[in-house]
């Protein structure tokens, strides 16, 4: 493959445009842990009420993660997105105006749901425009911007928060979703399996069929299990690392937001790269390579996180790299993840696949923040504005071994990964 068509005949600008779906959700999502210390101080909002926030992302994985991968395998995607563009917008204004815990509640499944839905849809578009040969690196950059996103999006929120108040800062973020609809429906439209050189399909399971058809894949199972450990933890740091920072690392409220989203977004651009890379050329290795990668990584990552949050340890010699480090190691399982949930399914199953992997994340990702917030609440301690606030480090050092059992489960089903693939695509 050539310099000028090494991203295949449809090019970069279906990559960047995807890049861009995810980039704006992770906007709405990283704005608040930015502002969370102000939202709770104004609306009166305890530390298990505000880990309630994430666990609305609950109500649409259970509602309309499967069926949004339904609909991702059936109808056109772009239309898809650009639509739930334009709802995730108006619901982050809403979210601005809040004033009651419950109405803050409900922007925040709105948006969850909205994730739930797009997800799948461009998950199964990336693996449509790209060869298996750059498909590692093509869902690298897609995978990992929602976490720069994040990043970026907490970073904003801290400075748009001192200058002008969280209102200002969860409304902002919300504009550009609009402008992203508008590329989302300027894309090509690929054929079903194209990149795969997949026949052109001539049947399309439905509903409960697919679902069945997609968890009869041990792949799909062990994935299924290890990513909703792997997400819950990650959502967590994401959700409840600023307030860490402040109560533990003794930053400032204005500088914790932009401090911590320096040390995600730097983790999170290395890691996420380096998994993308890593995963086109060890693809085909060795017997279950994919596997075998993800749970490399995750195991050293989680073993760095672990060690970041012990107490009495240096906070920018010691805390702050550790942390990136171990981001940079999980993140980096991202690419070889989505590679394999493609792959081990048939392309008329793509999006079926990420939407039950899709449920499986945000049921953990939605537990882990309120579990997080209920195990600080049963330890308070004395922080150095003179509060007493929940032990933050405490929780994660209860949680984060979690994404070990992940790692042992990618471990175990490496040796069904080569078998699933190639049935995937093999003529029926």
């Amino acid at each position: 493959m050539t310099a000028g068509t090494r991203w295949g005949r449809f090019g970069k600008r279906p990559l960047m445009v995807l890049c861009l779906v995810g980039l704006v959700d992770a906007f709405d999502r990283g704005v608040l842990p930015a502002v969370l210390e102000a939202v709770q101080r104004d609306l009166h909002i305890s530390d298990s009420q505000a880990g309630l926030l994430n666990t609305a992302l609950i109500l649409a994985a259970l509602t309309l993660a499967v069926p949004g991968g339904r609909l991702a395998d059936r109808m056109d995607r772009r239309a898809l997105m650009a639509g739930v563009l334009v709802l995730w917008s108006a619901t982050t204004v809403l979210a601005g105006v809040s004033q009651r815990f419950w109405q803050l509640f409900a922007t925040r499944a709105a948006l969850g749901a909205g994730d739930a839905i797009n997800d799948p849809a461009v998950q199964s578009l990336v693996c449509d425009y790209y060869p298996t040969e750059i498909r590692g690196r093509a869902y690298a950059w897609q995978r990992v911007v929602p976490t720069v996103g994040l990043g970026l999006g907490t970073a904003l929120g801290g400075v748009l928060l001192h200058f002008f108040g969280w209102r200002v800062a969860v409304v902002t973020v919300g504009v550009p979703g609009i402008l992203v609809a508008l590329l989302v429906r300027t894309l090509p439209l690929p054929r079903r399996g194209e990149s795969d050189g997949a026949a052109e399909p001539t049947e399309v399971l439905g509903g409960w069929s697919a679902v069945k058809a997609t968890l009869a894949v041990p792949s799909i199972r062990v994935l299924l299990v290890s990513t909703a450990f792997i997400n819950g933890i990650l959502t967590a740091l994401g959700f409840w690392g600023i307030a860490y920072h402040v109560r533990s690392s003794g930053l400032s409220e204005a500088a914790s937001p932009a401090i911590a989203g320096s040390v995600i977004l730097l983790g999170a651009i290395a890691g996420g790269v380096g998994g993308g890379i890593a995963t086109d050329r060890v693809r085909g290795r060795v017997p279950g390579a994919l596997m075998l990668l993800t749970s490399a990584v995750t195991a050293g990552g989680t073993v760095l996180l672990w060690i970041s949050f012990l107490d009495g340890i240096p906070v920018y010699a010691v805390r702050l790299p550790l942390q990136m480090l171990g981001v940079g190691l999980v993140v980096s399982c991202l690419p070889p993840i989505t590679c394999i949930t493609a792959e081990v399914v048939p392309p008329t199953l793509r999006g079926t696949s990420f939407g039950l992997l899709k449920l499986g994340a945000n049921v953990l990702g939605a537990l882990t923040p309120l579990v997080i917030g209920l195990i600080a609440d049963s330890r308070k301690h004395l922080i150095h504005t003179g509060e007493v606030k929940g032990d933050l480090g405490f929780a994660f050092l209860c949680t984060t071994p979690v994404i070990l059992i992940g790692s042992a489960l990618m471990l175990l089903g490496a040796k069904h990964l080569d078998r699933d693939t190639s049935r995937a695509l093999a003529p029926v």
